[in-house]
């Protein structure tokens, strides 16, 4: 981290999970605890806050933390967020700091309406494994975003997992099917398979011992290997063997076919919700 990030200040707007999972990703990569604060409106949880993060500044409003802003990151409820926008509109257009947008289905423009205008924003989807800083974000930006702000927002939310950038925010969309909703269908398939070694006879503690393991190891030799998933799923089948009789009734039942519907739904539902927000 150079000297210029290591002195940027960090107001978060909104202290829920995913806005704690940053946090945390950012202390452990170093940022100083003293640069980070966090406005959170209801005091049960800005209690929760002060116990967890001692050495952050934690608010109820938002004007003190604001002043010092270079980054604003809104991680509010997507329900909520043009009222928090317009809350903190005034000093935002004053300050004009960075404003990343993790709020899920909320287009820029509607952003940039409720904060006053032409400000650098970047929207954001990151997944749930970034509560433990194994997620992956996509990310789009605004013209207005400096090269050096890029490498900012990149800074910030690779403490939690990889990013990849888009060169369109429709794609947003498609991303919040792929992976933002992705690990819900990484613990479906889990599911089922913890479901079904239990009905062939094994515990629970077993299935999901053997499950869970075999899903992580999955995903760590197909990440480091950099081998297709084709070329890795061939590489287990034996011809006449086990795992050819299981991949064959997977076939026959058009699995892949299912997948890209799920997929595509989920893409469909997302653009949906963006265009009636």
């Amino acid at each position: 981290m150079n000297s210029l990030q290591h002195n940027l200040n960090i107001v978060f707007i909104g202290g829920g999970n995913m806005g704690q999972a940053l946090v945390t990703g950012l202390l452990d990569s170093g940022w100083p605890a003293d640069n980070i604060a966090v406005v959170d409106n209801d005091h049960a949880m800005t209690i929760k806050l002060k116990e967890k993060f001692p050495h952050c500044h934690v608010y109820s409003q938002s004007e003190a933390a604001l002043n010092l802003a270079d980054v604003v990151v809104l991680a509010v409820k997507p329900q909520v967020i043009q009222t928090a926008c317009e809350q903190i509109a005034a000093q935002c257009q004053i300050k004009r700091p960075l404003i990343i947008s993790i709020a899920a289905g909320i287009l820029i423009n509607s952003i940039d309406h409720w904060l006053g205008g032409e400000l650098p924003i970047i929207r954001s989807m990151p997944n749930t494994p970034a509560l433990v800083q194994a997620g992956v974000t996509g990310l789009y930006a605004t013209e207005e975003v400096s090269a050096e702000q890029h490498e900012i927002a990149e800074k910030i939310l690779c403490s939690v997992g990889d990013v990849c950038w888009l060169d369109d925010e429709a794609l947003l969309d498609v991303v919040t099917a792929l992976s933002g909703s992705g690990p819900a269908y990484f613990f479906y398939l889990i599911e089922a398979m913890i479901e079904a070694g239990k009905s062939l006879g094994l515990s629970e503690t077993q299935a999901r011992e053997l499950t869970v393991a075999t899903a992580a190891g999955a995903a760590k030799l197909i990440k480091q290997s950099g081998k297709s998933a084709q070329d890795l799923r061939l590489a287990v089948t034996s011809k006449g063997g086990t795992t050819e009789a299981a991949i064959n009734t997977l076939q026959e039942h058009e699995m892949k076919k299912i997948i890209d519907t799920a997929i595509s739904k989920a893409a469909e539902k997302s653009k949906l919700l963006a265009n009636t927000k």
